[in-house]
């Protein structure tokens, strides 16, 4: 990681906590934190789902098949969102899409959160 993976916030924030190192370091005092001994938590790694549908592909999706749904979908995938997916233990998917109306005519670009057993293309 280089500074240029940062925001200028955490940027910011490292460059007060190394200052803060270095004032406690000149007058010889050690940090207050951590007092005793610090657990480490352990965090599961992500799960990658499994998706059976690419770019391209036209899905429909039932009222609970994707999230703040009002009625069933019909996308044209652009492109499934795996990196950002990971933290859905495998169920859910992001996909950003077009939506399909229902004459068959392009609609509006749409982001949508859906269930992965529920991602078949419609043929």
């Amino acid at each position: 990681m280089n500074a240029f993976d940062l925001s200028p916030a955490q940027i910011r924030n490292r460059l007060i906590l190394r200052a803060r190192q270095a004032a406690l370091a000149a007058i010889g005092r050690q940090p207050a934190w951590p007092r005793g001994r610090v657990q480490a938590t352990r965090t599961r790694p992500p799960v990658v789902p499994r998706v059976s549908v690419t770019a391209g592909q036209v899905v429909q999706l039932a009222e609970t098949d994707y999230r703040y749904a009002t009625c069933v979908l019909r996308l044209r995938i652009l492109r499934v969102r795996l990196d950002v997916s990971q933290w859905y233990d495998g169920e859910w998917v992001w996909l950003e899409g077009v939506e399909i109306g229902p004459d068959g005519r392009p609609g509006t670009f749409r982001p949508v959160l859906a269930r992965v057993a529920a991602l078949r293309p419609v043929t």
